[in-house]
């Protein structure tokens, strides 16, 4: 990944650079987003270019041999202010399978390695390689599913802090830095946290951790205290818009309009096109719940109930989170104010025709039904009880 392919955050991207260029990068990076803006396309970035060979070269005034190998005396396409894409650090980290760049990620059981074990975090690198391959602006459900978790939660245990401890007991192999990528730092548990706090508040030196978090509250505040916080903001419309056209051969029109519904997630905006069969089905699950509700027809409810509570913790979890995106939509809808709703073009009709249905004072009492159903997720509760008190409520509420 190189910076002048990221979607948007130009300025962002100028910072990260003259950290690496001044040698004023800090040893422990948090990169703090909301899902799909972009926060890995950064740290990828910012990783290659500081381990580019060339860029390290120029830096050193040596152009010799480096540079004019690479692209010969006179060279016209000679890289100023990114990597230079072809030396061979360049390709390793692009291939994700440089010897000094690790990375580590909330992994669980899966039929896909060892027979349903689980292994070492090595074990699970062809899967995450290929995920960033097709797509670095994936979410934690997207790795989940490319994982094959099924319905399990993925997690950062003492196995995968004592194997990465264990890789950085060891000089560079290359003889330079040595990187470490964290992707969800808030799923590590707090054995594997203490584990790996003295790497992180004491590196070696020339050792250099990116964190990427979608929620940097849940993680230990003894962690998150000894990294740079650096906020990843939603991509600006007009650049995503841009991206948008440029992949999917759109006109920048339609491209807009995808953008302004994604609210500056690229991942959220490839989602939405898309339109997967998982969020397909959970819009189709709560409108129907909704009007089953409108319809006072309890038995229908309780009957979904249980469908619901068969589903994994994960997929209860989006369900809920897709609710409360669309109640959103229905309540910025009723108060006059569609141009921000930011409606998918597909669902558009649906949810006009129910947000009429629904008085406004009422969408404080929904909000609070599904986050607490949410929260009953994550304590384990009963499934089956927690859907069916959903939907009970929601029939005495709408």
């Amino acid at each position: 990944m190189i910076f002048s392919e990221i979607a948007g955050h130009k300025e962002l991207a100028e910072q990260l650079k003259n950290m690496v260029q001044t040698g004023r990068m800090p040893h422990a990076l948090l990169l703090s987003e909301q899902s799909g803006c972009g926060a890995l396309p950064l740290a990828l970035a910012t990783i290659q270019y500081m381990f580019c060979r060339t860029r390290k070269a120029l830096a050193g005034g040596d152009d010799t041999w480096i540079v004019k190998g690479l692209f010969g005396d006179q060279p016209d396409s000679l890289p100023t202010d990114d990597s230079c894409q072809v030396c061979s650090s360049c390709i390793k980290v692009r291939n994700l399978s440089h010897p000094d760049f690790h990375f580590i990620f909330p992994i669980n059981t899966t039929q896909l390695v060892e027979k349903g074990k689980k292994a070492n975090i090595d074990a699970y690198y062809d899967i995450f390689r290929s995920l960033v391959r097709e797509n670095p602006y994936f979410s934690e459900q997207d790795l989940y599913k490319a994982m094959e978790l099924e319905n399990k939660m993925g997690l950062i245990g003492v196995n995968e802090a004592n194997w990465l401890i264990n890789r950085l007991n060891f000089s560079a192999y290359e003889g330079g830095e040595k990187v470490v990528l964290v992707l969800f730092p808030e799923r590590m548990n707090l054995e594997a946290a203490n584990k790996l706090l003295k790497s992180i508040e004491e590196p070696t030196e020339d050792t250099y951790f990116f964190m990427i978090t979608n929620a940097p509250g849940k993680i230990i505040q003894t962690i998150r205290s000894r990294c740079r916080l650096v906020e990843v903001p939603p991509i600006e419309t007009a650049d995503l818009a841009n991206a948008l056209a440029l992949k999917y051969k759109m006109d920048i029109g339609e491209a807009t309009t995808w953008a302004a519904c994604a609210q500056g997630s690229f991942g959220r905006a490839m989602e939405l096109i898309g339109q997967g069969e998982d969020e397909k089905e959970d819009f189709e699950d709560f409108m129907q719940m909704m009007q089953l509700a409108a319809g006072k027809d309890l038995p229908g409810l309780i009957a979904m109930a249980s469908d619901l509570a068969k589903k994994g913790k994960e997929a209860q979890k989006n369900f809920c989170r897709s609710a409360l995106k669309v109640l959103r939509q229905m309540y910025v809808i009723n108060l006059g104010k569609e141009d921000i709703a930011y409606l998918n073009p597909n669902q558009k009709q649906e949810i006009i025709a129910m947000a009429k249905n629904l008085k406004t004072d009422a969408f404080g009492k929904y909000y609070d039904l599904f986050n607490d159903t949410i929260e009953c997720i994550e304590r384990n509760v009963n499934a089956k009880f927690v859907f069916s008190d959903l939907c009970n409520a929601l029939y005495q509420n709408v």
